[in-house]
């Protein structure tokens, strides 16, 4: 299993879409909001009580969050979209991270307090959380404190592997600790079930989407009806297919033969096998993957507005793999209408269950894949 200390690249990647994957999955819902604090001060307690009667009109700088030890921008933004997905408007992101002087838990919330008071916010409460460990632990610790603009101590939240919410996550890993620490903070913003409902992508979602290259909500939006339109012309109507792209580097004209002849076979549409064997320019070079995605999407969809295919549909594959290991490599693939309009942009790696049922090794693996993906579109 992978130390997620040792798997950043992964995460700066993966952080979009695999927040929307525990969406989906409900892993977003712990039964771990934070216990009401106790023994705190009469006057802490009024500025929690405060804080929390604020709700989704509240505002808040989340500091950047710490990563074993160094700050971390894309996990500060992560955290700062789940808490704008519990309801919370007005988040800004702070630019100086805060170095504590030592490790002592007891020390941080005044130091954190300290920090605020000679960097200024703008917003009414500031965060700044850790998530601690090393490469031969693992991360096994949380780390939270919320202070007001002057600096005073409003929320502080401490969970290690002895707690039963840091328990439940199994092998922490920076996403699922960022998820347990909105759900712990997000009662004491005063969000809830309802404002969670009522909430609407903001500055933080914006964020994300221009970190991974996604279009805008409305054209993402178009693909479903487009999709349906597509299932209804079939088994009638043509698919042009071009040769898959491997590693980035060459066309694979048997990818295009294997691939026409499963969908002829299946009878799910008619299939052609397109003379041209071009390799599309997008670049792998940037780590995150939906970005790559897209950017393919984005180039395949310009190649048939300049040259209209003489089919109903084309398809553009992009394939990576490394024979001796499954988890390493991805299958995307872009099928756009004669005008060159998107109708499926989907992307497949070792974290989705259809490419581990098949075990992607080879080529071929991936053509298996990029079929069966497409049946579940157009069946």
């Amino acid at each position: 299993m992978k130390n997620p200390i040792t798997a950043m690249s992964s995460f700066r990647a993966a952080a979009r879409p695999m927040f929307l994957v525990l969406l989906a999955a409900g892993i977003c819902r712990y039964p771990a909001g934070a216990e009401p604090q106790a023994g705190i001060a009469p006057e802490q307690q009024q500025r929690l009580e405060l804080m929390k009667s604020e709700g989704p009109e509240g505002s808040l700088t989340i500091l950047p969050v710490r990563l074993a030890g160094k700050p971390w921008d894309r996990v500060t933004e992560v955290v700062g979209l789940m808490l704008e997905q519990k309801g919370l408007r007005n988040i800004e992101l702070g630019k100086t991270p805060f170095a504590p002087a030592d490790t002592n838990w007891e020390s941080l919330p005044a130091a954190v307090g300290a920090f605020v008071k000679t960097n200024p916010i703008t917003t009414g409460h500031a965060l700044y959380a850790e998530f601690n460990g090393n490469r031969q632990t693992g991360l096994n610790e949380l780390r939270a404190v919320v202070v007001d603009q002057t600096g005073a101590v409003v929320w502080t939240d401490r969970q290690t592997a002895q707690d039963a919410a840091f328990k439940r996550l199994g092998n922490p890993e920076p996403m699922t600790l960022s998820v347990l620490l909105a759900e712990r903070l997000s009662p004491q913003l005063g969000l809830n079930e309802a404002t969670a409902k009522a909430a609407k992508p903001g500055k933080m979602a914006a964020i994300m989407d221009e970190r991974s290259g996604l279009p805008s909500e409305n054209e993402r939006a178009a693909l479903p009806e487009r999709q349906k339109t597509m299932k209804e012309a079939l088994p009638g109507a043509t698919l042009l297919v071009y040769p898959a792209r491997i590693g980035g580097k060459e066309a694979s004209v048997p990818s295009a033969a294997n691939v026409v002849g499963m969908l002829n076979q299946a009878g799910l549409c008619k299939a052609i096998q397109a003379e041209e064997a071009m390799v599309l320019k997008t670049s792998l070079a940037d780590p995150n993957e939906m970005k790559a995605l897209w950017n393919l999407a984005r180039e395949f969809r310009g190649f048939l507005q300049a040259h209209p295919p003489a089919a109903d549909y084309a398809l553009y594959a992009d394939y990576a793999f490394n024979p001796q290991k499954p988890d390493q490599g991805f299958v995307h693939f872009v099928v756009c209408d004669r005008k060159g309009q998107w109708v499926i942009v989907d992307m497949q790696n070792s974290h989705h269950p259809d490419y581990q049922s098949i075990g992607v090794t080879s080529r071929a693996h991936c053509d298996d894949l990029l079929v069966k993906r497409l049946e579940g579109y157009l069946k």
